[in-house]
């Protein structure tokens, strides 16, 4: 088989699982390579060594798979032609990740808080495969690498199908009018909360929302849970557009709606997608709790965003004024002015709110919780957090009270 048959098989693959495929020769260097989630840099698969060695002694329709340090997981196997490269496809996961099982992956890796974003990224964009689905794919590309690829061709097309019924507008809009104004008001209502942070009357607002989308199911006839998925997808957008009118930088925005977009598509029960639902609007106004910047001015919004975003990194004021293009004293003046403390105070008060989370688990260390904070100085650590908590943090490891996200 020639490597242009095998470029042909890798696409054709990637065009069928959406799943990354490379070809790699002995030395690590890949002959082909359809990527499209692209690691971070922080973390690469570079063990193909121990996969190598494997592999050399495999028969064509063997396969071996492989989860790394971050548990992401990849499916390997041997070429007939050429015999010295290896097909890797991945990566992809075997669980569902939580929010804990990230926070254990990245103190067990040494990541910091900057970097957990990325990974979390990372994983949301990745398919969740059982066993055997993992076997069918696998069995799939040994397959399809043994032999001479055929591309099909369409000789023909037919279409046939019901002719679609129109409804008159008059028609449609006298069908439930009051439960349609209903649905409307309720909706604004919970999106005003969601932009406010109201935890309070987005509690009370998640039990009419429940009887909303219930009110949907039958807009695809037969298919109540394809409609209800539908307007999951309509309400998660709603949800980003009202926190990020709530204050939230588009970053965060991003992350979330596009975990609750793969999670509604995941679902299979209605009930489950009640209960994302109600997830889905607490955590949105979890977030202009946490992240909001609104009430501020254009630059210090800015200022105050460069920092939630590099909060695992070394962050100077020099670094800020140039990121968002303004005088450091000038910078520093209107940032104590608007926010009600210097830039350092704000950078250790978000530094020690995420110190707290990782805090009330038994692992990571403390020393590894400093780091992956952004303070890399462990006394230093100590001294902020005991300033700002009343309690050291090992204290506070010991008997935890408050601590949840503030902001």
């Amino acid at each position: 088989m020639t490597v242009y048959d095998n470029q042909s098989t890798a696409e054709l693959i990637h065009s069928l699982t959406q799943i990354d495929i490379a070809i790699i020769q002995k030395d690590g260097t890949p002959v082909v390579q359809i990527q499209e989630n692209v690691l971070p840099a922080f973390h690469r698969l570079n063990e193909f060594d121990p996969i190598f060695q494997q592999i050399e002694q495999f028969h064509a329709n063997e396969y071996l798979t492989y989860t790394d340090s971050a548990q992401l997981s990849y499916v390997a196997a041997r070429l007939d032609q050429p015999d010295d490269q290896v097909v890797v496809l991945g990566p992809f996961l075997t669980t569902t990740l939580t929010i804990d099982g990230i926070n254990d992956i990245v103190a067990m890796n040494s990541y910091t808080i900057s970097e957990h974003r990325q990974l979390t990224q990372l994983y949301q964009s990745l398919p969740v495969l059982a066993e055997d689905k993992i076997n069918d794919l696998a069995t799939l590309m040994t397959n399809l690498f043994s032999r001479q690829l055929a591309t099909a061709h369409e000789k023909a097309k037919v279409t046939h199908g019901p002719q679609p019924i129109e409804r008159s507008l008059m028609t449609v809009n006298s069908d439930h009018r009051a439960q349609i104004e209903a649905n409307y008001a309720n909706e604004a209502k919970i999106t005003n909360a969601i932009a406010s942070g109201d935890q309070v009357a987005v509690h009370r607002l998640n039990t009419t929302m429940t009887k909303i989308f219930d009110s949907f199911s039958n807009r695809i006839p037969g298919k109540p849970l394809r409609s209800s998925k539908n307007i999951c997808f309509v309400f998660n957008t709603i949800c980003r557009i009202a926190a990020h009118k709530g204050g939230v930088h588009p970053v965060y925005l991003n992350d979330i709606s596009e975990k609750y977009a793969l999670l509604i598509e995941r679902q299979n029960t209605l009930q489950g997608l009640h209960i994302l639902v109600h997830s889905m609007t607490r955590e949105y106004c979890q977030l202009v709790l946490t992240l909001s910047t609104s009430g501020y001015s254009p630059m210090i919004q800015r200022a105050a965003d460069y920092i939630l975003l590099n909060l695992g990194h070394p962050i100077t004021l020099n670094q800020i004024a140039q990121s968002i293009g303004t005088n450091p004293s000038y910078l520093s003046r209107k940032f104590k002015q608007e926010v009600g403390m210097t830039i350092t105070d704000y950078v250790n008060h978000r530094r020690i709110v995420l110190a707290k989370q990782y805090l009330s688990r038994p692992t990571p260390s403390i020393t590894d919780i400093a780091l992956m904070t952004g303070f890399n100085d462990l006394n230093y650590f100590i001294r902020v957090f005991k300033k700002l908590t009343g309690q050291t943090p090992l204290q506070f490891r010991q008997k935890p009270t408050g601590s949840g996200i503030q902001k």
